[in-house]
């Protein structure tokens, strides 16, 4: 009989503790699982109040004469008791946490920076989301030892409010960025350190944005459109999304009968880029016509509507003007010359109202200070760009195209490096 009594009071010293132990980590993981199914506002204030709970019943423990097995135990379960009370009330109060920005699982959306995307940008320069859903952005910088990433801002230009900053990621590497939802509307984005080149914007809609309902989808870039030629059918309405990627810079699509471009049959809104707009063009018979952009007449090409090359179905045939020729046709030249993050010159002469080959010779290694290349602009204020040469990566060579421009004086610089500038004397 005694020999039993001497076992239990061996034993109870390390069952009780044992016991004890078992019994807290039982009553964390289900705290745990509480704090993480509230927000994490809500599981800080639960969390509080529970330790505040429990330390005072341990006050009150420890300030007892004797403290025995029985007390300690009682106090376990009562912080037990205390922090299952909170989880519970914190529940039924504030609800399970929500994904950000109306519930349910972040969308995926994808961007790539490629290799050489420091010259020719995402490989993407728009995004489609569902408004006011959390994003989750899946950024792949496959550019090797190039660092990029991706900023968000709340308008159609990089003057807009940030909303958000990714961190900066050295290729080839693949990050998620967690966006919040958006409300619907457009958002232009680029990367930090290549801001010129590489950018582009997130149509946010119902459904995934301005996705153009299937329609054709003409760019602008570059002060250029991607293609020269437009397929359309015939006499029926069409939905055209028209994206317009070069940044501060105005242009729309215009549809004449041929390419004396004096009788319209559409004319597009001026869209300010970077951004797009969906130009609802009316029922066109039969026939080939002619595009522009109203601002820069030398982005122009063709229209196919219905049969390629087929007549004016109902009225007279329309003009098939000739292809846009591969060049200007210029004869006169000018040159100029980037070494050591400079220009040669800091003053051009360009002859007035007609098209210049302006040849320009980037000395620079690319490895070292990134490509350079020649932007001109009606003034210093870079509100409106007349032309955006071609980035080039140095040491190399390119012969420009330069429009006719009137007589005046212009702005240029390069698009990289800003601080390489000088003015323009057209006359």
């Amino acid at each position: 009989m005694s020999e039993g009594k001497n076992r239990e009071g061996l034993l109870l010293p390390i069952l009780i503790p044992l016991g004890a132990l078992v019994v807290i980590a039982l009553v964390l993981f289900g705290f745990s699982r509480i704090l993480l199914a509230v927000s994490h506002n809500a599981a800080t204030a639960v969390a509080l109040v529970a330790a505040s709970g429990i330390v005072a019943t341990a006050a009150i423990v420890a300030g007892r004469q004797k403290v025995t097995g029985g007390s300690l135990l009682s106090m376990v379960g009562v912080s037990a008791g205390i922090a299952m009370m909170m989880g519970g009330l914190a529940i039924v109060a504030v609800g399970p946490e929500k994904a950000a920005d109306g519930g349910g699982q972040a969308q995926v959306i994808t961007l790539a920076a490629p290799p050489g995307a420091t010259a020719d940008g995402f490989d993407k320069g728009v995004l489609s989301v569902i408004s006011d859903q959390a994003i989750s952005l899946e950024f792949d910088n496959q550019d090797p030892s190039v660092p990029h990433n991706v900023v968000v801002f709340d308008g159609q230009d990089e003057t807009a409010p940030e909303l958000f900053k990714g961190e900066l990621v050295t290729g080839p590497k693949k990050v998620i960025y967690p966006l919040p939802g958006l409300a619907p509307g457009s958002y232009f984005f680029h990367c930090q350190v290549h801001p010129a080149t590489m950018q582009g914007i997130i149509e946010s809609g119902e459904g995934g944005g301005g996705a153009g309902g299937g329609g054709p989808t003409l760019v602008a870039q570059g002060i250029a459109f991607d293609t020269d030629t437009l397929a359309l059918p015939a006499d029926t309405e069409t939905v055209l999304t028209f994206d317009n990627r070069d940044a501060n810079t105005q242009h729309n699509l215009a549809i004449y009968e041929d390419d004396s471009a004096t009788t319209p049959l559409f004319q597009g809104e001026l869209v300010a880029g970077v951004a797009t707009a969906e130009y609802k063009i009316p029922a066109i018979s039969v026939g080939t016509y002619y595009f522009q952009c109203d601002v820069h007449p030398t982005m122009n090409g063709t229209v196919e509507v219905g049969d390629a090359g087929g007549g004016g179905g109902g009225g007279t045939p329309a003009e098939t003007p000739s292809a846009p020729p591969s060049d200007t046709g210029a004869s006169a030249t000018a040159s100029i010359a980037a070494a050591g993050l400079a220009f040669d010159t800091d003053s051009l002469s360009l002859p007035a109202n007609e098209p210049v080959i302006l040849t320009f010779d980037n000395q620079d290694d690319v490895a070292a200070t990134g490509p350079h290349n020649v932007s001109i602009y009606a003034d210093d204020t870079l509100v409106e760009n007349v032309f955006r040469g071609d980035l080039v990566d140095g040491p190399a060579s390119i012969d420009y195209q330069v429009p006719a421009l009137r007589p005046g004086e212009y702005y240029f610089h390069c698009d990289v490096h800003p601080s390489m500038n000088g003015t323009i004397s057209v006359a």
